[in-house]
């Protein structure tokens, strides 16, 4: 199997516009919601994430609060390849809530404002989660975890075959104008 294949990140980053956005000012974004990422994914995978710093600390206890609602991890930021499409992704989560027998598959977010993106990007993973387990999500969404610690704000994005299809415009797109012969 190809390992080179484009990521969904890598095929959604070329419609995100963050031309007004200063430079400094997206770097550090850039890096809070990696710590913030890896920080949620310990958590998910049952390890004491150890200090976090007072820029963070907020973050973390709107996931910890969210967190509580989990009852079954299936998927934690693993890797997984699409060989019909030929794409990879890297789903933050894939959980049952307490009385939900569905898998929902959540992305962690930081921004407060939402996401055009997003649902695509939620559909591609989507994709590749049933790839992976023959399984379908359901009430899948972006999770904006809050600064303030509180409750986080879930998005939820019902998989439309129009959302995936979206996706694949752009895979396809991407592959015409930006991947070498």
């Amino acid at each position: 199997m190809k390992q080179n294949w484009p990521s969904v990140t890598t095929v959604l980053s070329v419609f995100s516009d963050f031309s007004k956005i200063r430079p400094d000012v997206l770097e550090r974004a850039a890096e809070r919601g990696t710590r913030v990422h890896d920080i949620c994914s310990s958590i998910a995978l049952g390890f004491f994430p150890g200090s976090v710093s007072e820029d963070l600390a907020g973050y973390v206890v709107s996931f910890r609060k969210w967190f509580a609602l989990v009852d079954e991890v299936l998927l934690i930021e693993e890797r997984i390849f699409d060989p019909v499409y030929q794409f990879c992704g890297k789903p933050d989560l894939v959980v049952k809530l307490r009385g939900d027998g569905s898998p929902r598959l959540i992305d962690l977010k930081t921004p407060l404002a939402k996401g055009k993106l997003w649902s695509a990007q939620i559909a591609a993973y989507e994709n590749l989660f049933k790839v992976k387990t023959g399984l379908e999500c359901h009430h899948s969404g972006s999770l904006r975890l809050r600064p303030d610690g509180a409750f986080p704000l879930f998005d939820e994005y019902r998989h439309t075959e129009a959302d995936l299809h979206a996706f694949l415009c752009a895979l396809t797109a991407y592959r015409f104008f930006k991947e070498e012969d």
